[in-house]
């Protein structure tokens, strides 16, 4: 807490929104599991006086409250944020500018993902593979969603987990009617 510019209450908030609880909170992180250890580090890393983001793959081994946690308190950050990302979705939430490396060539675009794949699609740049490549890691999220929905953990937000389903399901739709176009 002492390099925080936060008072303790906010950073206690924090990790309560982690799900981190009462005595948790005095854990040492080496016997933490994986995932609680990545909230860990987002935490702190949050409570840091820093202008400049840089994540790699910041949704793995993320559970769905802990997702929605992570992009409320990213939207609200002040800083730069600069991440690489599979998750769709999660990019398409955050993003405002998407940066391509596409035949060893940096590209812009101004727009979120949405907005993005619309363009790439109308000038026949996004590859049926690409697509595929999609497809392929929204399955996976699906798979682990409906895992959880059908064993709910006590820390599971099932009403989050069903919202999740069904935009997953959505955006698959979307992805399959792109498909039928190649």
């Amino acid at each position: 807490m002492e390099s925080s510019i936060y008072p303790e209450s906010f950073a206690r908030l924090l990790l309560a929104r982690l799900l981190f609880r009462g005595d948790e909170v005095y854990k040492k992180v080496h016997v933490l599991s994986g995932g609680e250890q990545v909230k860990v580090s987002f935490a702190k890393m949050l409570l840091q006086d820093i202008n400049l983001l840089i994540l790699d793959e910041p949704t793995n081994y993320m559970d769905i409250n802990s997702l929605e946690v992570m992009e409320e308190s990213l939207r609200e950050y002040n800083g730069t944020l600069l991440f690489v990302s599979h998750d769709r979705r999660f990019v398409d939430a955050l993003a405002d500018h998407i940066m391509t490396i596409e035949d060893m060539k940096i590209r812009m675009f101004s727009g979120n993902y949405a907005e993005y794949l619309e363009k790439r699609k109308k000038s026949g740049n996004e590859t049926k593979e690409d697509i595929e490549k999609q497809v392929l890691l929204l399955r996976n999220r699906l798979s682990e969603v409906i895992g959880r929905l059908s064993m709910p953990s006590k820390n599971d937000d099932v009403e989050a987990l069903n919202k999740e389903y069904f935009k997953i399901m959505d955006e698959l739709r979307e992805l399959d009617n792109i498909l039928k176009s190649f």
